[in-house]
């Protein structure tokens, strides 16, 4: 168990990076997934240390703060880190260590990349979207967490059926009400998990959504991003129904 909890922070780690770099590139800054090299201190820019970048454990060591500038590091940083490690665990108890579950890895992984990046900057990144809906179709031909055909028309399905409820809330409202981000992410779910899938997830990410709305969201008309809640009610759907 250690050994896979293990593996899940340094994949969180990564994936902490891609948080970071990912949207900041797509928004045209001077930076990427490759460059800088080395990991920085977002506010300082020093270089960090390999001590720094242990997962998880360096967050206590240097209690929260960058040990250079004293700012204080993002509860983001670990938490992606824990929930890796915690997902990691629970994948191979639940589906065990084998080619299978390698997929499904790569699915969890992808949605908490997809749930950080979309929470923090209203951003579901095509690079991640659209590979992901391939990668289920490619699971669900051997594998069947659903039969082929089903995966693809969940695909398809999951992509009108928010593509229609967008254009209906633009007619009434004259409004966007999500993004297209959004579309693909839904397609991608279907992918994964069937047609059959899509009305409970898409209840269960609505209910999440007017949840947080009521208790969080103090004025009426500010957006708010519904990829999180989507892939909240994906993550649960993949280990209680699978």
């Amino acid at each position: 168990m250690l050994y896979y909890f293990i593996i899940g922070l340094i994949i969180g780690s990564f994936i902490n990076a891609v948080v970071y770099r990912l949207p900041k590139s797509i928004m045209g800054e001077s930076i990427s997934l490759s460059n800088p090299k080395r990991s920085l201190c977002p506010n300082c820019k020093h270089t960090l240390s390999f001590i720094e970048l242990i997962p998880l454990l360096s967050y206590g060591l240097q209690r929260g703060k960058c040990k250079h500038c004293n700012q204080s590091i993002s509860i983001q940083y670990p938490a992606i880190e824990l929930a890796c490690g915690l997902l990691s665990v629970l994948a191979f108890v639940k589906f065990g260590l084998n080619l299978e579950s390698m997929f499904i890895l790569i699915f969890i992984y992808s949605l908490v990349t997809l749930f950080w990046i979309d929470a923090k900057y209203r951003l579901l990144p095509n690079v991640i979207t659209l590979p992901l809906i391939i990668i289920g179709l490619v699971f669900n031909y051997p594998f069947a967490f659903v039969e082929f055909t089903d995966a693809l028309i969940g695909a398809t399905a999951g992509y009108l059926a928010l593509w229609g409820i967008f254009w209906i809330y633009k007619l009434i409202r004259k409004v966007d009400g999500m993004g297209y981000g959004d579309f693909k992410l839904v397609a991608a779910l279907g992918a994964w998990f069937g047609w059959q899938s899509l009305p409970i997830l898409l209840l269960g990410a609505s209910t999440l959504g007017i949840v947080y709305f009521a208790i969080f969201i103090k004025q009426r008309n500010k957006p708010f991003a519904f990829g999180p809640f989507l892939i909240i009610s994906a993550l649960v759907w993949l280990f209680v129904s699978y």
